[in-house]
């Protein structure tokens, strides 16, 4: 609500706490996949600061879209990319991750908190193919007994091919999938 109430939204932005976590997230994560402006770039759960998306779009130009389940959360994110600038580059659409199947994308990433965990993945795994990348966030360490990581058994069908742990203050593992069949 800062960023929507703000007269320089940017600015409001920069300040948000988890804005260097994010900073360090991207960093790990643009190493995971071939990021450009070409590139459709499509995130489940992206919650109502679509901080991710915006990240993205800024640094790599790329068509970004966020899938988020719940409507009021998905209206507040709107607002937050138009107050922003960045609606003619970032999309928000309701709905939960059975939509890929209708969206054309080049790479995916799936949130921490995104849930049920095993539904998400199944649904993923039907719909994106063996060159797909999909980057997951997860947790490690200490902060995998505060919150679920993802298991074998929930990522049954994908390998994981390369894992960033946290640098700075992230807090969340980076993880690169691929679907096998």
């Amino acid at each position: 609500m800062e960023i929507i109430k703000s007269d320089d939204p940017k600015a409001t932005l920069d300040t948000f706490h988890f804005y260097e976590r994010y900073q360090g997230l991207l960093t790990n994560e643009s190493k995971l996949a071939h990021w450009h402006d070409d590139k459709t770039f499509v995130f489940v759960g992206s919650g109502p600061l679509p901080l991710t998306l915006i990240l993205f779009r800024e640094k790599f130009g790329c068509k970004c879209i966020g899938i988020e389940i719940q409507e009021e959360v998905a209206e507040l994110s709107r607002e937050v990319i138009q107050k922003l600038g960045l609606d003619d580059g970032i999309e928000i659409m309701v709905g939960d991750e059975t939509l890929l199947k209708d969206i054309d994308f080049d790479i995916l990433m799936v949130a921490a908190f995104a849930e049920p965990k095993e539904r998400v993945f199944a649904n993923v795994w039907e719909i994106v193919d063996e060159k797909t990348p999909v980057l997951v966030r997860t947790y490690s360490g200490m902060r995998a007994i505060l919150y679920a990581p993802l298991t074998d058994t929930i990522l049954r069908g994908f390998h994981k091919e390369i894992m960033l742990l946290p640098i700075g203050n992230s807090n969340n593992t980076s993880v690169l999938l691929r679907k096998v069949i």
